[in-house]
């Protein structure tokens, strides 16, 4: 909800200053929620329907940002084909800009990757930004999205699935690793 409504009063602030970019921004955010409510009508999304709503965020949070963020989006073919629960990419883009990059007076990149290696998806989320060990800033959303996620890998895949969190030099980087499930039955729309 802080996002819905933060990015709709950042829309209405820039309607009558800077239309090109009130409207630009109203764009990327209408993908979004298109990207976003269509993964939550089903159990299992591809990962480049992941991809395709991280962006659109990331869109949006660079339209808000400007010049402090940027972002770059990299995977393979078949990690791109690869099946997940929706919604386990999202919550780590988001804590990348709020929490390494939003702080940061330079702000900085957010780098998605994802590959297949081996039997395994293995998706990173990497920021260069304040890091995990830096002061907490103002508490922002209900600090449950990590654990949200690591419970919702155990309960699908078990002990094979999981979430890592490290310092990167610099910033931090999430990594979910997950058993590689594909479907040629399964299409990005």
């Amino acid at each position: 909800p802080h996002f819905l409504f933060n990015t709709l009063a950042n829309v209405v602030a820039l309607i009558e200053h800077e239309p090109a970019r009130a409207r630009h921004m109203l764009g990327a955010f209408t993908d979004y929620l298109r990207a976003s409510l269509t993964g939550l009508r089903r159990d299992t999304v591809t990962l480049a329907d992941e991809l395709a709503l991280a962006e659109a965020y990331l869109r949006v949070q660079q339209s808000r940002m400007e010049e402090r963020l940027h972002y770059v989006i990299e995977a393979d073919e078949r990690a791109r084909a690869a099946l997940l629960p929706p919604l386990l990419l999202q919550p780590l883009v988001e804590n990348a800009v709020q929490h390494g990059l939003e702080p940061a007076l330079d702000g900085g990149t957010v780098r998605v990757r994802a590959r297949a290696e081996g039997g395994e998806l293995v998706i990173e989320v990497q920021d260069d930004g304040r890091g995990p060990h830096a002061p907490p800033r103002q508490p922002q959303g209900n600090g449950v999205a990590l654990a949200n996620i690591r419970e919702r890998l155990a309960q699908r895949y078990g002990a094979a699935a999981r979430l890592e969190i490290a310092a990167a030099d610099p910033g931090t980087v999430a990594r979910l690793r997950l058993p590689l499930e594909t479907s040629s039955a399964c299409t990005t729309p």
